[in-house]
């Protein structure tokens, strides 16, 4: 009686499972787990960010199967001290408040632990110059400035938010000879045009509301430009200009600041399409004749930071990966930015867990991954993508990613080519949590004039898929329900903003997870390569033995060997002093003959790019050697 004892796994198809998957949603567990993350502000290098960490390594845990976390360390920064004061021409000093205003009925405003105001990686400084008004301070505003006879050159400039990411308004206001940069949210952009009420009587950023973010402009650690932040890696020191930070100093200020400032000086009149909707009777261009007074004092730390998987393996391709991934850390609480996601992707991982139990294993391995620091620069994807490149691009199906999951109405998708059209069909079997009776297709295709709806590229370095976009070359995604976002960055991204305006009923979390999630199902489950010549052969009634087996299995033989060689080349190869020998570590030795030859300069600077070139084939050995275990970190 042997046979009593074997277990007969069910008859269910992967469509089965993936029905199963939608009909898991839940409302109230997305909530649950969005009001546990927020509880606290948490900034990515904090305590509190670390335990969010914890919360999201012991959902994973509890959903089943192999969950781990990796550390980094990174360059934070984080503000010491600043002040904005207004000398006026009579010789009064008006210091501006540089604080966001308490709400009575929202207890998480009153939190003390809420970071103050700044930008990160803004450098210290003490400075004391004219103000100019440059719009939203674009390369177009600075030369509709010149065309009035007006420069920068000396001055401290104010930008509105809105049109250009932070970092670009100072490199561009550094470019143009400016000393210092502060940056405000108009209410034009951000708080209804004043004609609607703010928080929390309606959705819009109150006058003390402030957009804090990073200013710097590259992804990653900036002293580990190119390689992963271990703890034992090579750094530059912060005032390498290889690390390219910032120059100049910058504050972003509330709306109720930037109208004691713009009240204060003259100039001429700026263009009609330069006016918002501070309560001004003009917007000047300047310059003076107040003088502003801009204090800043940063702390520029190496710390840890900790990012976190789940990964369910694959039955029959282990080691090809469907990634998801979403960041933890914030500026504040996060409700929208990011954490909403967050709570999402716990949401899905649950959901995942209980199909488990029911005997579905993907085809594809699925690895959830939940990053840390992304507001500083991308840090936590940056690294671990830099870590794990060459398995990676070998091995990487499609990274999915979302960071502002939900803000409003509306379902969104910033893409890459190559998923287009697959994420259209998996529209049209989720439910528009709007327009009951419909499908997100139906609701997103009918928001265009075309009736095809609207897909954006992903060209920017807006959020985490960045670095699989334009590092690894991996097809990518970015889900989001709604448009405008007017607390962002602000201390106002709480929980009770997110349940009043955002989503108050979580359904758009809900669809939004379905989205996410049955993506994943499929790429993972389903055949996805050679398509269209696998569709020719059909269509051409090619016979049976017609297999495009051994294409797929070059192809990927092609991969693993371009890969080796492009790491064995910083191995061994010509030296550039003997063309014909071959030796071992070409770069390493070539430059060590350089130091010590007979016309060298026997100066530290050779040695220490002899001691870069060494870190350089190390870390080439290392991603060898990742390629070769054949498992992400």
């Amino acid at each position: 009686m042997l046979h009593a004892l074997i277990k007969v796994k069910p008859n269910i198809s992967a469509e089965d499972y993936h029905r199963l998957f939608l009909n898991m949603g839940r409302n109230d567990t997305i909530a649950q787990h969005l009001k546990v993350i927020t509880k606290e502000p948490h900034v990515a290098g904090t305590p509190e960010n670390f335990a969010t960490a914890d919360y999201v390594l012991s959902t994973f845990q509890k959903s089943g199967l192999d969950a781990h976390y990796t550390d980094y360390k990174v360059l934070l920064t984080y503000p010491l001290s600043r002040s904005l004061s207004l000398t006026l021409p009579q010789g009064e000093v008006i210091q501006l408040k540089l604080k966001e205003q308490e709400i009575e009925s929202d207890p998480s405003t009153k939190n003390a632990k809420v970071i103050p105001t700044f930008h990160a990686y803004s450098p210290s400084a003490d400075i004391s110059a004219e103000v100019v008004f440059v719009n939203y301070g674009t390369e177009e505003d600075y030369s509709t400035l010149r065309d009035k006879g007006l420069d920068a050159k000396g001055a401290i400039v104010i930008a509105k938010y809105g049109r250009i990411f932070r970092g670009d308004i100072v490199d561009i206001a550094a470019g143009a000879g400016a000393v210092g940069v502060i940056i405000y949210s108009d209410p034009q952009d951000y708080g209804g045009n004043r004609t609607q009420g703010y928080y929390p009587d309606s959705r819009w950023l109150p006058p003390s509301g402030v957009q804090r973010g990073s200013i710097f402009g590259e992804n990653g650690d900036p002293l580990t430009p190119g390689w992963p932040s271990l703890p034992d890696s090579e750094r530059l020191s912060v005032d390498d200009p290889r690390t390219k930070l910032p120059t100049i100093p910058s504050i972003p200020i509330s709306a109720e600041d930037a109208t004691t400032i713009m009240k204060s000086f003259d100039g001429p009149i700026a263009p009609a399409e330069w006016h918002g909707a501070l309560d001004l009777p003009a917007y000047r261009l300047g310059r003076g004749p107040s003088i502003l007074n801009l204090h800043y004092k940063s702390n520029h730390t190496i710390t840890p930071i900790r990012d976190v998987f789940r990964l369910i393996k694959g039955s029959e391709e282990p080691n090809r990966y469907v990634l998801l991934g979403n960041h933890r850390d914030a500026w504040t609480f996060g409700a929208g930015d990011p954490n909403g996601g967050t709570a999402t992707l716990l949401e899905i991982s649950q959901r995942l867990g209980k199909l488990l139990k029911k005997g579905w294993q993907p085809k594809r391995s699925i690895l959830l991954c939940n990053w840390d620091a992304e507001e500083y620069a991308l840090i936590g994807s940056t690294e671990w993508v830099e870590q794990n490149y060459d398995l990676l691009f070998s091995s990487a199906v499609a990274y999915l990613n979302v960071d502002v999951a939900v803000r409003g109405p509306g379902f969104s998708l910033q893409s890459t080519p190559q998923l287009d059209d697959f994420i259209q069909d998996i529209a049209k079997e989720v439910e528009d949590p709007d327009n009951p009776g419909n499908t997100i297709y139906e609701s997103w295709a009918s928001s265009s004039p075309d009736s095809h709806p609207p897909i954006n590229r992903l060209g920017g370095k807006g959020s985490d898929y960045s670095p699989f976009v334009q590092h690894a070359g991996i097809a990518s995604t970015d889900f989001n329900f709604g448009k405008d976002f007017p607390p962002y960055h602000s201390l106002y991204d709480d929980f009770m903003w997110m349940e009043k305006y955002g989503d108050p009923l979580f359904h758009r979390h809900v669809a939004l997870g379905a989205m996410w999630g049955l993506t994943a199902l499929k790429l993972a489950d389903e055949k996805l390569y050679v398509d269209t010549l696998e569709a020719q052969l059909r269509s051409a009634d090619a016979p049976p033995f017609v297999s495009t087996s051994p294409l797929l299995k070059s192809i990927a033989e092609l991969r693993k060997a371009a890969l080796q060689i492009k790491k064995k080349a910083e191995v061994y190869g010509p030296s550039k002093i003997n063309k014909y020998g071959t030796t071992a570590f070409p770069g390493i030795s070539d430059l060590v003959a350089l130091v010590t030859g007979d016309e060298a300069n026997h100066s530290g600077d050779g040695w220490a790019d002899v001691q870069h070139q060494i870190w350089r084939v190390s870390r080439a050995i290392s991603r060898v050697a990742l390629v070769i275990h054949g498992e992400l970190s």
